[in-house]
């Protein structure tokens, strides 16, 4: 074995060692300090309830996953049509901007009564609070990408003879490719917030519902299972995004060099 392969096991195993050190201390020292399981049950309790309540858990995720992917789909349509009008249409930039900058400095619990009263206790609260919180990183990260190409690539573009179609989709749109894939990994976890956030203030289904059911039942270990499924569920999204970048990217030097 070279040493660089063992380098890369070495880099490879430190995270794992790591975090297997934190669970074996979780678990022998609550026990040692005699904690209630109400209070902080150990991980062998916590991956027993996670696999006794799967299914159960399965089904309120899948509720969660749905609303959390159309708010997420939303913010991504609406963001990069938004970019592209503050792009080609200048005098925008100076309303929209500040606009949704101002926006989304309020946070977002505070208006999910507001949704809730106005849309019911159904999908649409959950949906459009996801694609609030989604909504800001995909505009930012998609007016750089579409915007800031250099003046000297535009101009060659067009000295070769492109369109205005042409250049947008070979030039502005694969230089934004990545701005809007470094978004995503953004907006994903803020829109599955504001899916779990509309759970909690008016839902009778999903990963928030089940975590405040396990709340009030003092049932903490079916918290800690939710929160196990939310974290694979967001690492799952997350790989999925990493994947499609080296399938969309291969052009870069960047992903030429992983």
């Amino acid at each position: 074995m070279t040493r660089a392969r063992l380098e890369q096991l070495r880099r490879a195993g430190e995270p794992v060692f790591g975090f297997a050190l934190i669970l074996v201390v979780w678990e022998y020292g609550a026990g040692f300090a005699r904690m209630p399981e109400y209070i902080l049950p150990v991980p062998s309790v916590i991956a027993i309830t996670f696999w006794r309540t799967l299914f159960i858990q399965a089904h309120h995720l899948s509720v969660t996953a749905s609303t959390t992917l159309i708010g997420l789909a939303l913010a991504l349509v609406i963001g990069v049509l938004l970019a592209l009008a503050v792009i080609y249409v200048r005098p925008l930039k100076a309303i929209v901007l500040p606009v949704l900058a101002a926006f989304n400095s309020i946070p977002k619990i505070a208006i999910a009564p507001l949704f809730v009263i106005w849309f019911g206790l159904g999908l649409e609260p959950k949906v459009l609070l996801a694609f609030l919180l989604g909504l800001f990183p995909v505009f930012v990260n998609s007016v750089t990408g579409l915007g800031e190409i250099e003046p000297d690539v535009l101009d060659l573009a067009r000295l070769a003879g492109g369109t205005q179609l042409r250049i947008f989709t070979k030039v502005r749109l694969m230089n934004a490719v990545p701005y809007i894939t470094d978004a995503v990994k953004v907006a994903f976890p803020l829109a599955l917030v504001g899916s779990i956030v509309g759970e909690f203030i008016g839902g009778n289904s999903g990963v928030g519902y089940l975590i405040l059911s396990g709340q009030f039942n003092l049932d903490t270990p079916l918290v800690f299972a939710c929160l196990m499924s939310i974290t694979l569920f967001t690492s799952l999204v997350i790989g999925v995004v990493v994947l499609l970048e080296k399938v969309l990217l291969q052009w870069r030097p960047s992903q030429r060099k992983r």
